[in-house]
């Protein structure tokens, strides 16, 4: 009896620790039961959000699919999607004001927090792409093997904000061009390995270090083709260690 109490006790403990530390994830987890309504399959919206916000969002969700089952050849991610219509609650669940959109990948299940902003299929696509490489690899790998710099700079190539050409050699040269007009020495790869050097150390340093990503994915997209960077994916799920 007495180990079953302390059993007891521990497990409390541990729970509430963990509550403590990462309440984004346990907000996600239980979002049904906040103040949201499940508008389609998986897809989550403040509730109060405009009758035309909730067709714009289903209508870029769908886009977004199409965009990347013509990257990936199929969609395996089944992130939920929670769209927040004002900025207090979009950081009450992504712990952050900034950007468009957030994604939060766990062994218990993946989410992409979309603010006013994220409203958009370039948005929602980037964010897709995080959980379908995360979907291929399984979490553990992804987070110990995968660094940061290749997560992004592959979001990036099924998101249009930035450079919109299709053609992959010139994808590559427009974000050559960009990234030399906003520094003429691209950030060194190994500086971008985790989240925190990735968005760590202010905006433009943020916007560099996406562009430098975005170059070295489209440079061997470019040179190779997308069958490349598969078979770089394929290779770290089998041997469990990357090599660009």
């Amino acid at each position: 009896m007495k180990f079953l109490k302390y059993f007891s006790y521990t497990l409390i403990t541990l729970s509430l620790l963990f509550a403590w530390l990462f309440p984004q994830f346990l907000r996600c987890f239980f979002v049904e039961y906040d103040n949201f309504q499940e508008i389609k399959p998986n897809i989550f919206v403040e509730k109060k959000t405009s009758q035309k916000q909730q067709d714009s969002l289903i209508k870029y969700v769908e886009s977004a699919e199409k965009r990347l089952n013509g990257f990936w050849g199929s969609k395996n991610g089944q992130a939920k999607i929670i769209f927040c219509k004002n900025s207090t609650t979009y950081q009450k669940y992504a712990k952050t004001t900034e950007g468009a959109g957030f994604s939060i990948g766990t062994p218990l299940g993946s989410w992409i927090i979309l603010n006013q902003d994220g409203l958009n299929v370039d948005v929602i696509a980037h964010e897709m792409c995080h959980d379908e490489l995360m979907t291929k690899l399984g979490w553990w790998k992804t987070k110990k093997e995968i660094p940061a710099w290749f997560d992004e700079g592959l979001a990036l190539m099924l998101d249009y904000r930035f450079v919109s050409s299709q053609d992959s050699i010139q994808r590559y040269i427009d974000y050559r061009t960009e990234l030399n007009y906003l520094s003429p020495v691209p950030i060194p790869l190994n500086e971008l390995n985790t989240q925190k050097d990735f968005f760590g150390q202010g905006e433009l340093f943020t916007k560099i270090a996406y562009f430098t990503s975005a170059v070295e994915v489209s440079r061997k997209i470019s040179l190779k083709g997308k069958k490349e960077i598969f078979r770089i994916i394929n290779k770290t799920e089998k041997d469990g260690k990357f090599e660009f």
